[in-house]
């Protein structure tokens, strides 16, 4: 579904991606994980065509992502950004349907449409009426990942969706997205930082350093089979605080 091959990004001379390449199988959830500057947001905006690579080759759908083709490719793709990217100016329901409406779909149909994704993300239509303001984070991200669905993409890309939610929060959500993935068996390319949330989402999981992919696998053969000493360093770090917290509470 997705192929990157030997994919290098520099800004301002400081290469920040170097010769990766990376296979995302379809119907799988990937998840992009590292710590801070290792280059996992630049590598998903470079599979979006936000960004365009120095060296190497990126395809979506088999078909070689270029700036000839990149609108085309992006309108069977969806998006959802940290924030979740909403127009303040716009109600929930107006954000939603704005790439429909630039498409010219049939009203009709984009209605039917935002029946059904109030249906899966449990978001009710008198709440799309709301601006972003309005609502709480979930709410803002549930609609954010609702305009991402809208026109039935076959890839999801998110960028640390609930990186701002509290705690309670993201791991609803998380729940939720979890399901929402099993049921439309959508390709799922996330970046987040936290390894529980990777745990609990991923199929695969991708492993980066300083622009390097370190290790791609499961994690069961992350932990058991790490190719690389930060990739135990980096899972056991992210173990520690609960580790900490459990034993004061003993």
């Amino acid at each position: 579904m997705i192929q990157l091959r030997d994919i290098s990004k520099s800004f301002n001379g400081n290469e920040v991606i170097h010769d990766l390449s990376l296979e995302i199988p379809q119907g799988k959830t990937v998840v992009l994980i590292g710590p801070s500057g290792c280059g996992k947001s630049t590598l998903l905006r470079l599979m979006v065509g936000l960004l365009w690579p120095e060296k190497g080759n990126i395809s979506l759908f088999q078909e070689n992502l270029s700036k000839d083709n990149v609108e085309k490719l992006r309108q069977q793709v969806g998006f959802v950004l940290q924030d979740g990217g909403l127009f303040p100016h716009m109600t929930a329901v107006q954000n939603m349907r704005l790439m429909a409406d630039y498409l010219d779909h049939d009203p009709q149909k984009t209605e039917q449409r935002i029946a059904e994704l109030c249906e899966l993300t449990h978001i009710s239509a008198d709440m799309l009426k709301r601006y972003p303001s309005e609502l709480s984070g979930g709410q803002v991200q549930r609609v954010a990942l609702m305009r991402a669905l809208m026109l039935d993409p076959q890839i999801l890309f998110l960028d640390e969706p609930l990186g701002a939610l509290d705690p309670l929060n993201r791991v609803s959500l998380q729940e939720e997205m979890k399901t929402i993935f099993s049921q439309l068996g959508k390709t799922v390319v996330l970046v987040t930082h936290d390894m529980g949330e990777a745990a609990s989402l991923a199929d695969l999981i991708v492993i980066m350093k300083d622009g390097y992919l370190l290790q791609y696998d499961t994690l069961s053969k992350l932990s058991s089979q790490p190719a690389d000493p930060f990739v135990t360093e980096f899972i056991n770090a992210q173990r520690k605080p609960w580790q900490r917290l459990e034993d004061q509470i003993k």
